[in-house]
């Protein structure tokens, strides 16, 4: 039984690799970058921070700096300290503390250019915040798409690529959703295995009409 789920496991991965995007077919004008909670409370300091995640900075650096002048989303989580999601997840990232900053490699005039927009969000959603709805509402004719990438793949990243999917999909109209494997990162804790829920979780959001790639060049 075991060896049959790690098979299955293996068949997820395999169904999720292998496919590439060249940034130079993504127009411009047409393409927006959402960078999903690089803050320091989930990087770099903190209960939910993560030494995976520290590996994919230079990623999302990269991709950053290749894409000056795109429109842009920098979703930062903040919350008060009575937050209702500490309910479900431990004290993070309260306002106006460190772990509520945008991380150092991100925090500077080559990234945040007048085209990036800055969205506080106070869930797991950025969806839901209402400065990304007002967004949404000047640019969705125009944007068609749209690659999302940061922390964490299977809670921030898929609530909001799932849930834009969906979005769309009720308004029938025809958008890409692209998530690259190598710029987005979940945690290690307790029986919360890193590898297992990116490759779950990232295999979900492929089943769902996102475009799961290795990468984009």
């Amino acid at each position: 039984m075991i060896n049959l789920m790690i098979n299955k496991i293996f068949d997820m991965e395999n169904e999720i690799r292998g496919k590439v995007v060249n940034l130079a077919d993504l127009p411009k004008e047409k393409t927006a970058l959402i960078v999903v909670d690089m803050v320091n409370g989930f990087v770099h300091t903190g209960i939910m921070s993560s030494p995976r995640v520290v590996r994919i900075i230079d990623n999302i650096v990269a991709i950053n700096e290749r894409t000056y002048g795109y429109k842009k989303i920098f979703f930062l989580e903040q919350h008060d300290e009575d937050s209702t999601e500490f309910k479900t997840y431990a004290k993070h990232c309260i306002k106006n503390s460190e772990e509520a900053e945008l991380i150092p490699s991100l925090n500077c005039g080559a990234t945040l250019h007048s085209n990036t927009t800055i969205i506080h969000k106070n869930s797991t959603n950025g969806f839901h915040a209402p400065e990304f709805k007002m967004w949404l509402d000047e640019n969705e004719q125009q944007i068609e798409n749209y690659i999302i990438e940061g922390c964490s793949s299977d809670i921030c990243v898929k609530h909001f690529a799932e849930t834009l999917k969906t979005y769309f999909n009720e308004k029938n109209l025809d958008r890409r959703i692209i998530v690259p494997i190598d710029s987005v990162e979940t945690f290690d804790f307790e029986t919360h295995d890193g590898d297992l829920m990116k490759v779950i979780s990232l295999w979900e959001m492929k089943s769902n009409g996102i475009e799961v790639i290795d990468t984009i060049l």
